[in-house]
């Protein structure tokens, strides 16, 4: 009996294992930042029922095979079954971004940052759609956001800083 000598699993967000990873992340300890950022993506998938694990591991699925519709088919389920379960919502707005619903994704993107504020992929997300509105100020507020939590991800760096330099001068 392993698994009761070791105590209860967590899932997703509240996976209390995710404050080491991201200490590591955020203070450059981190022995591969891949490895760790892996690891995070790895908890967050868990959503700790073995139902919406294998509802959300089909949308998976469906999606990279290109069956977007059936993927958000059953993560419309997935996030019914667990609302508190982030990455639903996260999947979900890729598809919904995908699809050319951009109130759908900012929605669901919404809605992960409210369960998951150190969700740094969606943060880039919805700092790309800010910026895709002209919305500079408020991109560069949400990639400097997903910095704080992942200081290490190329594209948010480097798209932070090219709005600095753009926005040299004015009140950020």
């Amino acid at each position: 009996m392993l698994v009761a000598a070791v105590g209860p699993v967590f899932a997703d967000q509240t996976d209390p294992r995710l404050d080491d990873l991201f200490a590591e992340l955020r203070s450059g300890e981190a022995v591969s930042v891949e490895q760790t950022t892996d690891r995070i993506l790895e908890i967050w998938a868990d959503s700790a029922s073995d139902t919406v694990d294998l509802l959300y591991a089909r949308a998976l699925a469906s999606a990279e095979a290109g069956d977007d519709d059936l993927a958000v088919a059953l993560l419309d389920h997935v996030v019914g079954l667990a609302p508190h379960f982030a990455q639903g919502y996260a999947l979900r707005g890729v598809l919904r971004l995908r699809a050319e619903d951009r109130a759908g994704a900012v929605a669901d993107f919404s809605k992960t940052i409210e369960l998951e504020p150190r969700q740094f992929e969606v943060r880039i997300a919805l700092a790309e759609i800010l910026l895709s509105s002209n919305e500079k100020r408020d991109a560069f507020e949400m990639f400097q956001k997903a910095l704080e939590w992942n200081p290490h991800d190329e594209h948010a760096l480097q798209r932070a800083k090219s709005l600095r330099e753009d926005l040299a001068g004015q009140e950020i």
